[in-house]
């Protein structure tokens, strides 16, 4: 059975490899700048990042509240304020973004610059969340699986971090190659609506799905499914008209 590092070693493992990711994919972003994409002007560039950060912590910060509101109620500011989804994020960066694009009068699609920054952070923070024990709240139902991972229960579970690592490299060797077709655009709102069906599934192997670890935040089902997975329908519904265009292509090549 596999195990996440001890205690304070996995936080700050956790911590590390977080701050890692918003570098690198933030490095990312800036030397692959696609002017044809990414406003040329310096300051408007800033000014997307600026975006995308602010909505996608407003974002995360939000869907933590309603994925564990019941078990938020009566504890302190802090403790609101203590986690984030990257499913919240993703889409609070996406409506951040948006927003300041309408400010700078910029037409066209930015979404294909972001999108290996994303894959690259998204695969580093899981590494983070997978060593850092049950306080992550990412830790799987229990499981007979051979890779059963001891969270710091003793309970084996499955590594649904790992799990989602390998969906995004799955989709990240899907979208490596230009679409047939594409628009501006059409790469990042490929990965947007195959990570939100990975994670609106994906969502399945973790509490309250399963037994989850005692002293510890449980999310809330709401019509059987948690806040997390509800946002994650809801995004699949903003990018329907995409993934039936696409659908639609795939029907005329092959039939």
């Amino acid at each position: 059975m596999l195990q996440s590092l001890p205690g304070q070693t996995g936080v700050a493992a956790h911590w590390a490899l977080e701050i890692l990711a918003f570098m690198v994919a933030g490095l990312i972003y800036w030397r692959a700048s696609n002017p044809a994409t990414q406003p040329p002007e310096t300051l408007a560039r800033w000014m997307l990042l600026a975006g995308a950060a602010v909505g996608g912590a407003l974002g995360s910060r939000f869907l933590f509240m309603l994925q564990y509101a019941p078990d938020l109620l009566g504890q302190p500011l802090s403790s609101w304020l203590s986690g984030k989804t990257i499913v919240g994020g993703l889409l609070g960066a996406i409506a951040g973004i948006e927003i300041v694009k309408k400010h700078l009068r910029w037409q066209a699609s930015t979404g294909d610059g972001f999108v290996w920054p994303l894959i690259i952070a998204i695969l580093i923070g899981r590494l983070g969340c997978q060593l850092s024990g049950l306080q992550d709240l990412t830790y799987g139902d229990p499981t007979t699986l051979p890779w059963g991972w001891n969270y710091g229960d003793g309970v084996p579970r499955h590594p649904t971090a790992l799990y989602e690592m390998l969906g995004v490299g799955m989709l990240a060797l899907t979208i490596r190659r230009p679409l047939p077709s594409a628009a501006p655009g059409d790469r990042f709102r490929a990965f947007a609506a195959g990570y939100l069906l990975l994670r609106l599934l994906l969502d399945f192997l973790k509490p309250p799905y399963g037994a989850a670890a005692r002293g510890l935040l449980v999310p809330q089902l709401v019509l059987g499914l948690t806040p997390i997975q509800w946002a994650c329908c809801a995004g699949l519904l903003y990018y329907l008209p995409f993934i039936l265009g696409r659908l639609r292509r795939l029907e005329r090549a092959f039939g």
